[in-house]
């Protein structure tokens, strides 16, 4: 039994991928510049949130280069814009303005951080 943990933790340990370096972040490939970044943003949220019709969208960023991601999900590169968003909740009241990350890649939402806070800690929209 303890070979067997010891084997399955070596895998796991192995399989997993190093944070990126200054280097490796410099000349990573994040894709091109999403022009229609708003047009995604909303699009997206419209999507994804519980009720579309009671979105308010208060401002959305500049896209900026960002890499997402740790050692065992892996590293996804893009381009970062924060969304002041307003929605509704299950109770069906509004929840407040909030910061919502979205990595985009290839004019597409690849990664979604509602409150702009990763599970680590590290904000990624104010």
């Amino acid at each position: 039994m303890k070979t067997t943990i010891a084997l399955i933790t070596i895998l796991f340990v192995s399989a997993c991928v190093n944070l990126p370096s200054p280097t490796q972040e410099k000349e990573a490939d994040y894709g091109p510049f999403p022009d229609n970044y708003q047009d995604i943003a909303k699009d997206y949220l419209m999507s994804e949130l519980r009720d579309p019709s009671s979105i308010e969208i208060k401002q959305i960023s500049e896209p900026i280069k960002q890499w997402i991601g740790d050692k065992f999900t892996g590293i996804k590169y893009g381009y970062l814009v924060c969304v002041e968003v307003n929605s509704k909740n299950l109770l069906g009241n509004l929840s407040g303005l909030r910061s919502d990350a979205l990595l985009m890649r290839d004019d597409v939402v690849i990664d979604y951080v509602k409150d702009g806070t990763l599970i680590s800690g590290m904000k990624l929209c104010d």
